[in-house]
């Protein structure tokens, strides 16, 4: 679902944001110090309050999302990763921002049977099993709102290589 093409995007939007914010920042930074210079007391009251507002809005408005999501990415790129085995149940249609990423909470059916070594919820999966009761949970995992058109419908039997919550990349489960 990833590829070095979102990297090599979210790189670009961070140069153009800088390539727009330094020279307004420059501009109003030249008046602030003309009016210094000058003793316009006026000019630089208003001056000051613009450069303190435009490098503000500049940076958390636009740069800090875009380095965030990037730092998101990179992390995905060389974290670890599992796989969730299931069918997908639902995909939500409501976006959510989670770890710097506009998400989609995708719900799937999987397998309790496969808990890790060690877990303190291994004892009570092995009792369901030996009892008979159903031995499916439901979770959460987070699709990227940008690569919905790459998940495949409800229904569907799925792998899912996840990097925490979030969908790394998914595979058709072969029936």
């Amino acid at each position: 679902m990833y590829s070095q093409r979102d990297m090599l995007e979210m790189d670009a939007r961070i140069r153009r944001g800088w390539v727009i914010l330094l020279p307004v920042v420059a501009a109003i930074a030249a008046a602030l110090v003309f009016a210094l210079v000058k003793r316009v007391h006026w000019l630089a009251l208003v001056a000051g309050g613009l450069l303190v507002a435009a490098f503000m809005a500049g940076i958390l408005g636009y740069l800090w999302p875009n380095l965030r999501y990037r730092r998101f990415l990179r992390d995905m790129a060389s974290g670890l990763s599992r796989d969730v085995r299931g069918v997908i149940v639902a995909v939500s249609d409501e976006a959510e921002l989670q770890d710097g990423a506009m998400v989609l909470p995708v719900h799937i059916q999987v397998e309790n049977g496969n808990a890790p070594a060690g877990s303190s919820a291994l004892s009570e999966r092995i009792q369901q099993l030996e009892s008979g009761e159903d031995t499916r949970e439901e979770r959460i995992v987070y699709l990227n709102v940008s690569k919905r058109e790459l998940l495949p419908p409800v229904g569907t039997a799925v792998t899912l290589h996840c990097f925490g919550r979030h969908i790394k990349a998914v595979e058709v489960a072969s029936a």
